[in-house]
């Protein structure tokens, strides 16, 4: 990791000022540069980078050179770039200075004399640094030269550059249920920028929540994604503006998990569309094993609609019916004709009144045919594909097809009243 400094030289004519940063005073300089590195905290960087043109080295470098001497910096290195304005001329530019950072690097950098649309080039090209090379911007100076006034500050613009790392962070968790951003952002002296999320409790929440999504936590979601989005609630009421549309996109996400009933423990119908709901997520994150997983379980699930009220989820009596629903799914998977549980014959019998009415409401065939498919893909994310030559190439596609057809069954056993009252 080296600390680099990057400063722009123009053209233009430069006068004498005295610099400061927030009551800090500088030498009177006539290049903010001089300011600048004279006032950098520990007076040291591994290199400083200067970018200009060929009018403004020949007219400037030397003389910034000869000035930077007097604050003790003796090693100066010039970038050079074009002055016109041809596309591949700017994608040069990009690209030339990108070739002097490396991996880690933490960055200073000047704008205030950048050639005309240099800084814009060079504000895509830090957004880009911070992704692609996990650089560190410690500061982005702006020098505002005021000739009539006795000091003339320097603002350092670093925040807008960390709102990029932010959003990039939330967008992660949005959209790849990905928390790691977020945290390692959060770890870092922003000095408050977006306060809200360098809570650790709101982190560790997130975490939580997107861990219970992955592992497929089924019975967990809920209780986390309602967690999450109270103290998203909390964070809401004190938050900037910035933060509340970063709040909003996570509680757009994820609201969808929760609801205004409490989880009953039974497998009703709010139990099914919770589950839906995590589908739903797991598909557009593209967790297709994960997806595949509730998917089969959701269809094991309708064999305990009829549970009994005693028997919840989550004891040790509802855990001893899952055994239950694996013979459901094995009613489903074979023909009527076909059926032999040998020492679990008991508890199909127990589950054929329930089938019958399935069967009675129309149910049972479009069920029988999703399962069947849906088992098959399932197996083979259970065994690596290993009994394939690769892994099926429609997965994506075949998974949306079954969340549909789940929603549609789901809707079918509702609207017949077959969900346990």
């Amino acid at each position: 990791m080296r600390n680099i400094y990057i400063s722009f030289l123009g053209a233009g004519n430069y006068q004498p000022a005295n610099y400061h940063i927030d009551g800090n005073r500088a030498d009177q300089a006539c290049f903010v540069q001089t300011a600048e590195l004279q006032l950098a905290e520990d007076n040291y960087f591994d290199k400083i980078f200067i970018v200009m043109t060929k009018t403004s080295r020949e007219k400037h470098f030397e003389r910034l050179k000869m000035e930077l001497n007097g604050v003790g910096i003796h090693e100066v290195n010039g970038i050079e770039i074009t002055e016109d304005f041809l596309p591949e001329s700017q994608w040069s530019w990009f690209e030339n200075i990108l070739s002097h950072i490396d991996h880690g690097d933490e960055l200073t950098v000047d704008l205030t004399h950048g050639y005309r649309i240099v800084p814009i080039v060079f504000s895509t090209a830090l957004n880009f640094l911070q992704k692609a090379r996990d650089v560190t911007i410690k500061s982005v100076y702006y020098g505002a030269y005021e000739a009539d006034k006795d000091l003339s500050p320097i603002v350092d613009m670093k925040d807008f550059y960390i709102i990029n790392e932010w959003s990039d962070a939330v967008l992660r968790l949005v959209e790849d249920a990905d928390t790691g951003k977020l945290s390692r952002v959060a770890m870092k002296d922003n000095r408050g920028i977006l306060g809200e999320f360098e809570d650790p409790a709101i982190v560790e929440a997130f975490d939580r929540l997107t861990e219970s999504l992955k592992n497929v936590d089924i019975h967990t979601i809920r209780q986390k994604a309602s967690h999450a989005l109270d103290l998203i609630d909390k964070k809401e009421k004190t938050a900037s503006s910035t933060g509340k549309i970063l709040l909003g996109l996570v509680k757009d996400k994820f609201v969808s998990l929760i609801s205004d009933e409490p989880a009953s423990g039974r497998y009703d119908y709010d139990y099914f569309s919770i589950q839906l709901e995590v589908i739903r997520l797991l598909l557009d994150h593209k967790l297709f094993m994960q997806a595949y997983t509730v998917m089969r379980e959701c269809v094991a699930s309708l064999g305990l609609v009829e549970m009994k009220k005693r028997a919840k989820i989550y004891n040790s009596v509802g855990r001893k019916q899952r055994q239950k629903a694996e013979v459901f799914v094995n009613m489903l998977f074979n023909d009527y004709g076909d059926w032999d549980f040998g020492k679990k014959q008991e508890i199909a019998d127990t589950l054929l009144p329930l089938y019958n009415k399935f069967n009675d409401a129309g149910i049972i065939d479009p069920l029988r045919e999703v399962s069947r498919e849906l088992i098959k893909y399932r197996n083979g994310f259970d065994h690596a594909w290993t009994a394939n030559s690769e892994a099926f190439s429609d997965i994506e596609t075949k998974g949306e097809g079954f969340y549909q057809k789940l929603s549609e069954i789901i809707a079918m056993v509702e609207k017949n009243n077959l969900f346990s009252v």
